[in-house]
């Protein structure tokens, strides 16, 4: 596994779930967690790749972030953190954590306003970070990078209120979906095969599933 001391930049994955538990007690397999296509005319790099939330995020409020977790081993690529989970109930944007994932939700999912009224709220915590390589085929023969060393930040996110806010289109993402962790465990088994999460047979010729982000999260719900 890479050295931590990476200066490869960060990128925010957020595996978001629907549970009854705390946090820190563990996710059941019938929980959901959400899932979410990259939009092909929006996202240059990976278009139609089935993955998780994602943003890329300054170097300094990542290392803030992991400074202040505990890490407890490794899981797959992925070296697993405790940290201490946080919520959007009590907190604001002066915790690190809960200013990194409200600007993802805001700007990925379409949450600003319903974050602003208080419609939304979450508990979030760290999870793990993988430091890898992101390949760009779709650059190959051109004058752009073809591949880009990051680093995966994996947050954990229990929806406290709002979950039916999460469903529909946005900018980023054509489908945006709740699967059972069951079938998202079973999916990442299973050949990565997208009818494996809910998508038509149809729909899977032109769907991919692939990256650091999902990579990140299987690896942290493997371990719950």
């Amino acid at each position: 596994m890479k050295d931590l001391k990476s200066d490869s930049p960060f990128v925010l994955a957020l595996t978001i779930v629907k549970s009854k538990q705390d946090l820190g007690d563990g996710i059941a397999a019938s929980d959901d967690v959400l899932i979410c296509v990259r939009n092909e005319d929006i996202n240059e790099t990976h278009p139609n790749v089935i993955s998780v939330p994602t943003q890329r995020i300054p170097a300094v409020l990542a290392e803030k972030i992991i400074a202040a977790g505990a890490e407890e081993g490794s899981s797959g690529s992925t070296t697993i953190y405790r940290g201490q989970a946080a919520s959007s109930k009590s907190a604001n944007g002066h915790s690190e954590i809960i200013y990194a994932v409200e600007s993802l939700l805001a700007g990925k999912l379409g949450l600003a306003d319903a974050i602003e009224r208080g419609e939304f709220s979450f508990t979030a915590r760290l999870a793990g970070n993988q430091i890898g390589t992101a390949n760009h085929p779709e650059f190959h023969g051109t004058d752009r990078p073809d591949h880009e060393d990051l680093q995966m930040m994996n947050i954990m996110v229990r929806v406290d209120r709002g979950a039916e806010l999460l469903g529909e289109p946005t900018v980023s993402y054509d489908h945006v979906k709740w699967v059972s962790i069951d079938k998202f465990r079973t999916m990442w088994a299973n050949g990565k095969q997208p009818t494996d999460v809910g998508f038509t047979g149809e729909e899977s010729f032109r769907l991919c599933i692939h990256g650091l982000c999902i990579s990140s999260s299987a690896d942290v719900l493997a371990v719950i």
